[in-house]
């Protein structure tokens, strides 16, 4: 996990000789006499955070600057440094340094600016992505996660060291809600990006309006068609559509059947005809032939009675001829034999003729046998025909019709069921809509978001130093999640042990959480600083200095130097003891005298009191 320390503060400018802290890894003491700068220091250090001045909050290096110009804080991450410095009075602050993952370049404290000094923190933390957190109980506001939001845990200034409410809520405008949301977050991870805004009362209401308006919209409607519904329905006259359905049906199906067989009848008559016309074509062809050879016996006997009539009446004639291969003349004489020959042919077309005349007339009556046979066929196929057209055909499509037309009031029934359903559950719901109260914002308690797991290793870290440092009841030590403060022995830290009791348990409330997420490897800087934490608490004098509480826990940061930077500003005459130098320890002490012949006098060069 990304962590970073303090390696030096510097504030410079003006004609001033540069005023320079130093800050080791480990335990920082910087101790002095009041009125030397001690506080200063980190009122510097929040300059460089990024605090803004206001007047209820102001900043001790911006009305006392004794003419110093600039500061410079210089962090050292686990990539390298990085310098922040900023003019005095400027609400700009310059990035540099050798850490390879910082965008270097001039940002604004304005952490909604594009370029924001908010985001460079939040970086060095491992914290890249924007997240949101709640911001207040009621309702579902949130507000950008800030490295301000946060700082409270890590460095308590003096103003803030000894306050009765909660050490871990951050001082200020910020809120509970907003402040524990973000140690939520520091803890577990868990923000409020994906959080569901709670909608305006007034949007609420506007909708619930416009909502039963709908619904009422939606009644009238629904209303109108089941009474056009039930008009239509009780002007059909039928009780029953469905067993209508099924009659219509049947008769359909027994016409059908009718229907299927007289066409399949005229269909059987149709081949009949067909056959019998191609007997009567064969009928006509034959008697046709006959016609021919009719005329053709006729024709021969004309001729052969002709030639036998012309033989009979000539007499034997002798004719002299010239013979066409000898040249000599001879005689031809006449034969009449073929007469004989001829008049028996003659008798026997005749006998022919007679024959056939007996075959046309057979003829004849095969084809009015099989005309009368296909007028017949046709008369029955025509009175089939008409029966199809002009009964069964009719009756189908009357059928059909009324089919569709009970089948039309079945449709029609079950859309008025369903209308109905509809137009009761309308009902029912405007009726719900119309008594629902407007809901108002939601109240969201944002301890009840933490887990006793995660608070439990807290309070065995907070008990820990407790115990190092000899806080009675230590091992009592809670956190009370009603004021999401420390109690002791069941008693809030204010009455417990006496109002500058709440100076130290603070700063050991806010020393342990810090190391605490350190700890889990969560997000938090390797730096804890505190100012003053020491001046309110006075403890009786017949203790023993080594059962102090100062003694005790002042040897806990010694004994844990090395674990984190720690930087503790506190009055000389407060400290228990003046540690001593000693790198080897961790321990590194930075001591104002106030004294202008010894030692440092104090933070700013050539800066003295007046009464000096």
């Amino acid at each position: 996990m990304n962590r970073f320390y303090i390696e030096k503060l510097i504030v410079s400018g003006g004609g001033h000789k540069a005023s320079i802290i130093d800050f080791e890894p480990g335990l920082n003491f910087i101790l002095g006499p009041s009125n030397t700068g001690k506080s200063l220091v980190m009122d510097c250090l929040d300059y460089m955070f990024g605090f803004s001045p206001k007047k209820n909050r102001p900043s001790k290096i911006v009305d006392n600057n004794y003419g110093y110009e600039r500061i410079s804080l210089h962090l050292v991450t686990n990539k390298g440094t990085v310098v922040f410095e900023r003019k005095i009075g400027d609400t700009k602050i310059t990035v540099s340094g050798t850490d390879p993952t910082v965008d270097y370049g001039s940002y604004s404290l304005g952490h909604t600016a594009k370029r924001n000094i908010n985001s460079v923190y939040l970086h060095l933390l491992g914290i890249d992505e924007p997240h949101s957190v709640r911001s207040a109980e009621k309702g579902s506001k949130t507000q950008d996660l800030t490295w301000r939001s946060m700082l409270h845990l890590f460095f308590v200034k003096q103003g803030d060291v000894a306050r009765e409410s909660s050490a871990l809520l951050a001082p200020g405008s910020i809120g509970h809600t907003a402040s524990a949301a973000v140690l939520l977050y520091l803890l577990t991870g868990q923000d409020a990006n994906n959080l569901a805004a709670d909608e305006d009362p007034k949007i609420s209401e506007a909708k619930k309006k416009a909502l039963i308006g709908y619904i009422q919209e939606k009644v009238e409607e629904f209303t109108t068609r089941r009474e056009k519904l039930e008009k239509t329905l009780a002007s059909a006259n039928i009780t029953d559509p469905r067993s209508s359905v099924e009659q219509a049906r049947k008769e359909i199906a027994d016409l059908q059947l009718q229907l299927d067989a007289a066409t399949k009848e005229s269909q059987q008559i149709m081949s009949q005809i067909y056959e019998w016309n191609g007997k009567l074509s064969e009928s006509r062809t034959v008697g046709y032939n006959f016609s021919v050879l009719r005329q053709q016996y006729q024709s021969d006997i004309r001729r052969i009675g002709f030639i036998v009539d012309g033989a009979v009446s000539v007499l034997p004639v002798r004719k002299k001829v010239k013979c066409p291969i000898c040249g000599e003349e001879t005689e031809r004489v006449q034969d009449h034999a073929f007469i004989d020959a001829s008049a028996a042919e003659l008798e026997k077309i005749k006998k022919h003729l007679s024959e056939l005349s007996d075959a046309q007339r057979s003829v004849e009556h095969q084809q009015e046998t099989i005309i009368a046979k296909i007028r017949t066929l046709e008369e029955k196929k025509n009175a089939i025909d008409i029966l199809i057209t002009e009964q069964l055909q009719p009756q189908l499509s009357s059928f059909e019709e009324k089919l569709e037309q009970q089948l039309k009031l079945i449709r029609l029934s079950s859309e008025l069921e369903v209308v109905c359903q509809s137009e009761n559950q309308y009902k029912s719901d405007l009726f719900s809509k119309e008594i629902e109260e407007t809901p108002e914002i939601s109240k969201h308690n944002i301890f009840e978001d933490y887990d006793y797991d995660i608070i439990c290793g807290f309070e065995e870290k907070l008990k820990g130093i407790l115990s190092a440092s000899k806080i009675g009841g230590a091992t009592t030590a809670r956190l009370n999640m009603e004021n999401f403060d420390i109690e002791i022995g069941g008693f809030k830290k204010s009455v417990s042990m006496g109002g500058g009791f709440c100076g130290i348990l603070n700063t050991i409330t806010t020393l342990a959480m810090s190391a605490y997420l350190i700890d889990l490897d969560r997000n938090a800087p390797g730096f804890y600083a505190v100012d003053s934490s020491l001046t309110q608490l006075s403890e009786a004098e017949y203790k023993e200095q080594s059962d102090t509480i100062k003694q005790n826990f002042i040897e806990y940061l010694i004994a844990h130097a090395h674990e984190r930077q720690v930087i503790i500003v506190e009055q000389t005459k407060r400290m228990p003891f003046i540690p001593d130098e000693d790198e080897e320890k961790g321990i590194h002490v930075i001591r104002f005298t106030r004294d202008k012949k010894n030692g440092r006098y104090g933070f700013l060069n050539e800066v003295h009191n007046p009464e000096d």
